[in-house]
């Protein structure tokens, strides 16, 4: 019997790791797709005439959660998004929607999540006021978390302010088909 639950365990682990590195490789892929068709294209002798630039603050208001971290409970109903990379649970929803979220200090990160949630209060909520921009939003967000994590290595950037999010810069195409199969 003991056997058989370590060899399940196993097996469990095994597959976890797998979807684990699926989920990375998708993740590059995607990354990979956005450098080739947005940001490559932005230093393009035409970019006026298939792109343009925008920023964050053009597709939506930036807000943050208004809670601490003692918000959370073992058995809520809700997710509470932290700056951690681990996702906590609420009683109380504050948002509602395809969201992007960015950790403002500690381990900068990026997540999104469709559905009601609540968040701390250095957790930048991005909601775009026209969902065809989720995915250029999403990749550009990665992009800034990236920068500051490059930056922070060794010197003292604490956190990403509300600025630094609403001046996001995007590119975005003038063909909306590239929008829509970011997304």
């Amino acid at each position: 019997m003991k056997e058989t639950a370590l060899l399940y365990s196993n097996s469990a682990v095994k597959n976890l790791l797998n979807n684990y590195n699926i989920n990375d490789n998708l993740q590059q892929l995607v990354e990979n797709i956005y450098d080739h068709y947005f940001m490559q294209q932005s230093t393009d002798e035409n970019f006026a005439e298939n792109y343009h630039r925008i920023y964050c603050k053009d597709l939506l208001e930036v807000k943050t959660g208004k809670q601490d971290a003692n918000f959370g409970c073992n058995n809520g109903k809700y997710k509470f998004f932290t700056c951690s990379r681990e996702t906590l649970r609420c009683d109380v929803p504050a948002f509602s929607g395809h969201s992007i979220l960015i950790a403002g200090n500690g381990d900068f990160n990026v997540k999104h999540y469709s559905g009601e949630f609540n968040a701390y209060q250095r957790t930048y909520v991005l909601i775009p006021n026209d969902e065809i921009f989720y995915g250029t939003l999403y990749m550009a967000s990665l992009k800034l978390v990236n920068k500051f994590k490059k930056a922070s290595a060794g010197s003292i950037v604490k956190f990403i302010s509300k600025s630094d999010v609403e001046n996001i810069e995007i590119i975005v195409p003038k063909d909306r088909t590239l929008l829509l199969q970011l997304n």
